[in-house]
């Protein structure tokens, strides 16, 4: 789990309990791009695996993969790989 998904779910209890300040939900906001963002990078990742598996290329899968620890761990991927 990244820090934005632990800090998306502590604003989303403050706002059952509360109204949002501003400041938090822009910070909100922030959260839930970088979530989508992370969300599609590592669906875009998903179907090249499964392609680099179908055409059994295991120098890419070996890259994909090692693409998905970095976005899991860091949340962004440091340069696109070919």
């Amino acid at each position: 789990m990244l820090p934005i998904h632990g800090r998306l779910a502590e604003l989303y209890s403050l706002s059952r309990q509360r109204k949002l300040t501003e400041s938090e939900e822009l910070e909100q906001q922030h959260c839930l791009q970088a979530n989508a963002t992370y969300c599609w990078e590592m669906a875009r990742l998903n179907n090249e695996a499964m392609l680099a598996a179908r055409t059994q290329d295991i120098g890419w899968q070996q890259n994909i993969g090692a693409q998905m620890v970095e976005l899991r761990t860091s949340g962004r991927i440091s340069k696109r790989r070919k």
